[in-house]
């Protein structure tokens, strides 16, 4: 039984630390997926880092299993509901920065493996925490300007601008499981609905999330420790799942998210300052 629990834990990640963090991780990214479009649920990798010990690709690894099948279970009750020409125009640059975000990862493997020391494993994760940190922050900046501004007029993109924005999207997705910041900028200018915004995010996120296995796979990245460690905070997703739902129709929105903001604020900066250390001090 002890070893069989030691297999559900990460390496150089306690038992109570793993459970504890990546269970409010996973919670907090279903409950954003399934009831207020993703966006403020980048607040989850930054808490699965720290859950697995500060290593952020095994994080990564532990998180993509999870976001599918939080995927599946949100899509059912949002099926029909979204904008398939606001999704189907970020598709072709999002395959694209996949790409790209497969080789950027494969480049912080390949820093990591430069030598036989830990320190240069030390810098790879150091490189990742900060694109972490620093999209976290950005995402917290922008926001605060665009609520200071005032109302603007429907944003209608064209097929280069929702390629721009998926390219980018797909390359923040798969090194960080972070796409959900530039998504919203893209669908809440367009002034859906709220149902609608949720379900477009909810499709998009379907679909791309499943591009991500192939480089997820080929690096690496999924392992039958990952699935493991995944399958121990499904509960979490489940309940976050259903929370979100609930949550959806009951909670303003801005409510929720001004919390998760100033928690995603001091997140981001925690990271950036201790990515910082390590890189440079």
């Amino acid at each position: 039984m002890e070893a069989f629990c030691l297999t559900l834990i990460p390496a150089d990640s306690g038992a109570v630390t793993f459970l504890v963090l990546g269970s409010v991780s996973a919670v907090l990214m279903s409950v954003a997926k399934a009831g207020f479009g993703g966006s403020i649920g980048i607040l989850s990798f930054p808490l699965m880092i720290y859950a697995c010990g500060g290593r952020p690709m095994v994080a990564a690894g532990i998180m993509l299993p999870m976001l599918i099948i939080c995927d599946y279970a949100a899509i059912i009750p949002w099926r029909g509901k979204w904008n398939l020409r606001a999704v189907g125009l970020l598709l072709p640059g999002s395959a694209a920065g996949i790409c790209l975000g497969w080789l950027a990862l494969w480049g912080f493997q390949q820093l990591g493996r430069a030598g036989p020391t830990a320190e240069q494993e030390q810098i790879a994760n150091a490189c990742l925490k900060l694109s972490v940190g620093a999209i976290a922050l950005l995402f917290v900046v922008l926001q605060a300007v665009r609520a200071a501004r005032a109302r603007m007029p429907a944003f209608r993109p064209v097929l280069w601008q929702g390629a721009c924005i998926g390219a980018a999207a797909g390359l923040t997705s798969t090194i960080a499981h972070a796409a959900g910041p530039i998504v919203s900028m893209y669908m809440l200018p367009q002034g859906m609905p709220k149902g609608r915004f949720v379900a477009s995010t909810v499709l998009y996120y379907w679909i791309g999330n499943q591009l991500k296995l192939a480089p997820y796979i080929a690096l690496g990245l999924l392992d039958m420790d990952t699935l493991v460690s995944a399958l121990a905070l499904m509960p979490a997703v489940v309940i976050g799942t259903a929370a979100g739902l609930l949550l959806h129709k009951r909670v303003p929105q801005r409510s929720f998210t001004g919390v998760v903001y100033v928690l995603l604020a001091l997140a981001g900066a925690h990271l950036a300052f201790k990515a910082a250390q390590t890189l440079w001090f």
